[in-house]
């Protein structure tokens, strides 16, 4: 029994502990898109936790490394009474939220306080996908739910060989054989699932790590300083990628991408879009029965009309339907029109988004999802390259959320060299995880992008733009 206890224990951390680091990573990798996403569950139609709010991306980061450093943490069999518990805690609350989500009613309402201390009912405001990989992979609330029933499943045997003491530090044959599994697991995950090999690498430093602290520190302490040790290697890559940019881009303005194409609808690519279709609720107002019924069934088949429902079996049984609140269901999977609110409005309200991203010759747009809270630090650089654009025939623009008033009023007082345009800030936030930040298109294609402390001089632009990518 024990055996196969062991067999299970062994096998479900590899698979728990390279997931969670995996999973840890994309959202480190992205830590900006994983706070926002945290400030969506804090508005008051979803968590109403808005008390949060000031401290979502010190949460996001916390909760990043958390997940990473339990994961390492159960592949290395450190503290394993500690970990499991912290795992297994993490998990149900992970798979309560998933739940949460998936249960969400988008028609529905809740009763909050506001700040007045009075009670009031607002709509439903539901959180459509949980963040748990990022935009890497867009799972809906109910997969990411199921995905964590099953790792539920598998924390179990873990817990249980915790605290039989059947768990402990790997020894040097234990730990090559688990290590060697993982890795694989994770380089077949990053390279089917994300396109992106990185993992491994980021898997192996931590394990390095580890067990560099494992095999040279003989004190009681040992396994808190493996854990320091992962600290550091975790906490070194989400300071690069918060001073920065993200290691790897997932979303629909990264290098490489056609801002023109991404705009386009599947009519307009000649491609086959999704089929929707209405699911509406029908119900009895006096005996309470209730059913749910595609709008296409009810038309082809004319639930209306009582000639062709002999029995009036329908009509009877649910003589109301509730029209006003039918849900839209997918019915069939298409190609989905990957940017929608991208725009590039002038003082009189004109979006000039097309004309611009058809320009032939490098356009630099300057980015800002929020011109009020952008350091003006690096402003000296963007100006230098607006005025060398100007030289070379290159078009450069601002790009932020403020008005037209506001971005002349900003660029007459820190000297631009260029026109500001307006923006939706929530789009703003997806084209670059930094405020401000730098994007290069030609052609609508993203050549290259750069947060505001990496803006590169006019002649290192030249020599890019040279050199190719």
């Amino acid at each position: 029994m024990m055996k196969i206890l062991d067999g299970l224990t062994w096998l479900s951390r590899m698979l728990v502990g390279a997931l969670f680091v995996v999973s840890g990573l994309i959202k480190s990798n992205d830590a900006l898109g994983f706070m926002y996403k945290l400030e969506e569950y804090f508005e008051p139609g979803a968590m109403n936790l808005e008390f949060l709010g000031p401290w979502a991306l010190e949460l996001a980061v916390f909760v990043c490394i958390a997940e990473i450093l339990l994961g390492i943490a159960i592949l290395v069999g450190a503290l394993p009474k500690l970990t499991s518990v912290l795992t297994t805690v993490m998990m149900v609350f992970f798979t309560w939220l998933t739940w949460y989500t998936a249960t969400c009613d988008p028609f529905g309402t809740k009763e909050i306080v506001d700040a007045s201390g009075a009670v009031v009912e607002i709509a439903n405001q539901c959180v459509l996908e949980c963040g748990c990989f990022g935009n890497a992979i867009p799972l809906t609330a109910y997969q990411s739910f199921l995905k964590d029933v099953v790792l539920l499943f598998l924390v179990f045997p873990i817990v249980l060989s915790a605290f039989l003491g059947r768990i402990r530090l790997n020894t040097a044959r234990q730990g090559t054989a688990m290590y060697a599994v993982a890795l694989v697991v994770t380089y077949l995950f990053g390279e089917l699932m994300l396109g992106w090999n990185f993992p491994v690498l980021y898997l192996a430093l931590n394990l390095i790590a580890a067990e560099a602290v494992k095999r040279r520190w003989n004190h009681p302490l040992k396994e808190w300083g493996m854990a320091a040790a992962v600290v550091v290697v975790t906490g070194a890559v989400q300071f690069w990628t918060l001073s920065h940019l993200p290691l790897k881009d997932y979303r629909p303005y990264a290098v490489g991408e056609s801002v023109v194409k991404n705009r386009m609808s599947a009519e307009e690519r000649g491609l086959e879009g999704p089929k929707y279709d209405k699911e509406i609720r029908f119900y009895h107002p006096e005996t309470g029965a209730e059913t749910l019924v595609m709008q296409s069934r009810y038309m082809e088949e004319k639930l209306w009309d009582k000639s062709n429902d002999p029995g009036k079996t329908f009509t009877q049984t649910y003589p109301e339907g509730d029209w006003a609140n039918a849900r839209e269901v997918k019915i069939a999977d298409g190609y989905e029109q990957r940017i929608l609110d991208f725009q590039m409005l002038d003082p009189e309200g004109n979006d000039l988004a097309d004309d611009i991203l058809g320009l032939d010759r490098p356009v630099l747009l300057h980015i800002s999802k929020d011109l009020s809270a952008m350091s003006s630090d690096w402003q000296e650089g963007f100006n230098a390259l607006g005025a060398d654009a100007g030289d070379r025939g290159w078009a450069m623009y601002g790009l932020t959320n403020a008005t037209a008033e506001e971005g002349a009023l900003y660029a007459a007082a820190q000297g631009a060299t260029y026109p500001f345009l307006t923006c939706d800030q929530t789009e703003l936030k997806i084209v670059v995880r930094s405020n401000p930040g730098l994007v290069l298109l030609k052609d609508g294609v993203v050549l290259k992008k750069w947060a505001g402390r990496d803006v590169p001089s006019p002649d290192d632009l030249t020599s890019f733009l040279t050199q190719g990518r």
